[in-house]
């Protein structure tokens, strides 16, 4: 079903969008050319990724993919694409965390009847921390905090506040969210504090998890190694797919 989408243009003013209309004539090439934005990207990376064995979107490759009546939680949801491509594909129920504010604000309009949204980012701990959205509003998919992504000193920031981090753990509590199918990862830089403080149990409880990684210090590969370890010891099957220059790397697991 076609949606049109609240956006952020690089001043931050919200635009409605047609996402699946522009798609029709998205090309990589076009994108580095700045004849497309970020957001034409994330629609191609979400609704027609076949690629790599992708499932039609990036997140979704091979055995990991969204079940009908699965329960999905999207961590780093950004405007909300991954969430309708999840209620889409059947998801009984979608919960969406996403911290900074402009982006927040789109997420709410964008949502559909079975999304949740929560304005709060997910990390190894509970605690404030100051965020930013680099270069300019329309890059709001690299919200990240400059403790998060090393490679960040010397960006002009576009936006800055203080967001509140729930720890991982929390959110698999019964209280909350309980039992998760199919968790997705995209917090730039935020990955490896998240995965080193995550319980096996956790982890172990859902039957497929997403995520983007960035290398984002000379030492994350072997970081990345020890998670790849970590997940075929909880048995888990695996697909590790480098962007680009290999900084950017999509990891889906499924069981």
């Amino acid at each position: 079903m076609n949606k049109k989408f609240w956006t952020l243009d690089k001043e931050g003013k919200e635009i409605l969008r047609d996402l699946e209309k522009e798609n029709e004539n998205f090309t990589f090439l076009g994108y580095w050319e700045n004849k497309f934005d970020s957001n034409n990207y994330q629609y191609q990376e979400m609704f027609n990724s076949y690629l790599h064995e992708d499932n039609g979107c990036d997140y979704e490759r091979m055995g990991c993919y969204i079940k009908e009546g699965d329960v999905v939680v999207d961590i780093g949801a950004n405007i909300g694409l991954f969430a309708h491509r999840a209620e889409t594909r059947g998801a009984s129920k979608v919960i969406c965390f996403e911290p900074m504010t402009p982006t927040f604000e789109c997420l709410l309009k964008n949502k559909g009847e079975k999304t949740e949204v929560f304005k709060i980012g997910i990390a190894g701990n509970t605690r404030f921390e100051n965020f930013i959205i680099p270069e300019d509003y329309s890059l709001i998919g690299g919200a990240t905090s400059t403790n998060q992504d090393l490679k960040l000193t010397n960006r002009k920031i576009a936006h800055s506040e203080t967001v509140f981090l729930l720890d991982i753990n929390e959110i698999f509590k019964s209280n909350l969210i309980g039992k998760i199918d199919f968790l997705k990862v995209d917090i730039e830089g935020g990955e490896e504090e998240l995965f080193n403080n995550i319980k096996d149990e956790n982890l172990e409880s859902c039957r497929c998890v997403a995520c983007e990684f960035h290398n984002t210090h000379e030492n994350f590969d072997n970081f990345q190694d020890k998670v790849w370890e970590r997940m075929m010891s909880l048995n888990f099957n695996g697909y590790c797919l480098y962007h680009g220059n290999g900084d950017l790397r999509t990891l889906t697991f499924w069981k």
